[in-house]
């Protein structure tokens, strides 16, 4: 979660990417079961990141059965979409599809398998050709309304790798953008930031609606970055679909110290990290960033809204949140019920060329036009918020992991 927010990174030019802080994470069908009266969720801080969360809500979505629920959520670059869902009935799924040397793709884009499209050269830093998949969609959308839905992940590149690119080549590293074919039979670019999966792995939904530029169904989808894809498919369907949405604050939520997943990593890098959670170590291979987190306890409080009380979580942190089911409602009859997390905030990594990545410091905020922030734009300091930092913000992180024992001993 939080890909949408890498907050401080290198865009590759000097600069620093402009970053979201609202994610809409879908929860997929049957993994979330009560515990008693209680749906749990657990957030883990498995990186050497440092995770600044404001605002986590549950919230169910009930619709029709038989449709699909997909949010628009995914990375891309400003202005940043207003959250909306598509619903999908039937899946149109192209009737060939080619990568950049011709060859044949398609059986790996027919379901949502783990079996990626991984046919283009790259490099360890997350560097990869210039490629494409074309896709044909035959007589797919005849009254040019339609939206693309991808399923996939990317191996991001990190700040470090989009400062030398930017350094080697004018281009620098090219974010996906999608082409289709005007009535000469001529390549033309539709949209130049198609956006890409935020995450390991996650879908993404493209509104094509007015897109094509002739009686081809061909797409074109370009890019230099290492982005995998698995499942692709086409739904006629543009317009909203009918939900009941039932948002959820957490009743409880435990900020502790649990240690770390154990990784599970491809060594081609073709396949997306995983963490087994129930394998942990207490220790890692590096130290926290330095600087004061928010203290071990109950924090639910800090989650309830945006208002700029966030909870600061560095590596080895989780939270345990609880979110009451009694107040969801009866289903009505040959209806489903689908579940989206709402996570408010930003997340910075440890790399070298991101801003302030050696300390917890300068904390983000709502107000801020850009991340370092001006010297004109500063953290909120109002009553509210000194009392804030004075009573959470008082724990300096544990200097050597390999002092703890159990997930379950109190590190103060």
């Amino acid at each position: 979660m939080l890909g949408v927010t890498p907050l401080g990174a290198s865009s590759g030019d000097g600069d620093y990417f402009p970053v979201n802080h609202r994610e809409y994470i879908r929860i997929p069908e049957n993994a979330l079961h009560f515990r008693g009266n209680h749906y749990e969720i657990r957030i883990t801080e498995e990186l050497r990141e440092v995770s600044y969360l404001d605002k986590i809500q549950l919230i169910a979505v009930d619709h029709k059965t038989g449709e699909e629920l997909f949010t628009n959520d995914k990375f891309s670059g400003p202005p940043f979409p207003k959250f909306r869902l598509y619903g999908v009935k039937h899946k149109k799924y192209p009737i060939s599809a080619k990568d950049q040397e011709g060859a044949d793709v398609l059986p790996r884009l027919l379901e949502r398998d783990g079996k990626y499209v991984n046919t283009f050269r790259r490099n360890s830093s997350g560097v990869a050709e210039l490629h494409h998949i074309d896709l044909d969609f035959g007589k797919s959308a005849p009254e040019n309304r339609a939206v693309l839905v991808l399923n996939g992940w990317v191996d991001w590149a990190d700040g470090s790798t989009f400062r030398a690119a930017g350094q080697e080549s004018k281009e620098g590293l090219i974010f996906p953008y999608l082409q289709v074919k005007d009535a000469a039979g001529r390549w033309q670019t539709a949209i130049q930031d198609m956006g890409m999966p935020s995450g390991k792995p996650k879908t993404i939904v493209v509104d094509l609606s007015g897109k094509f530029l002739s009686k081809s169904r061909e797409i074109r989808i370009v890019t230099n970055l290492c982005v995998y894809w698995d499942e692709i498919f086409l739904s006629e369907q543009a317009a909203p679909p009918a939900v009941k949405m039932t948002p959820l604050s957490a009743e409880s939520a435990d900020l502790r110290y649990r240690g770390f997943s154990q990784p599970v990593i491809d060594p081609a890098h073709t396949q997306p990290e995983e963490f087994d959670y129930q394998t942990w170590s207490a220790t890692t291979m590096w130290n926290p960033t330095p600087g004061l987190y928010t203290r071990y306890g109950e924090v639910a409080e800090l989650l309830l809204r945006m208002d700029d009380r966030m909870v600061i979580m560095g590596s080895g942190d989780e939270i345990r949140l609880r979110f009451n089911v009694r107040s969801l409602p009866p289903l009505p009859r040959d209806w489903k019920r689908t579940f989206l997390l709402l996570v408010d905030g930003w997340a910075k990594d440890a790399d070298a060329n991101t801003a302030y990545s050696r300390s917890v410091e300068p904390l983000p905020f709502h107000g801020m036009t850009s991340y370092p922030y001006p010297s004109s734009q500063h953290f909120p300091d109002d009553k509210i918020h000194r009392a804030y930092r004075e009573r959470f913000n008082t724990r300096t992180p544990i200097p050597d992991l390999g002092m703890l024992r159990t997930p379950d001993q109190p590190a103060h």
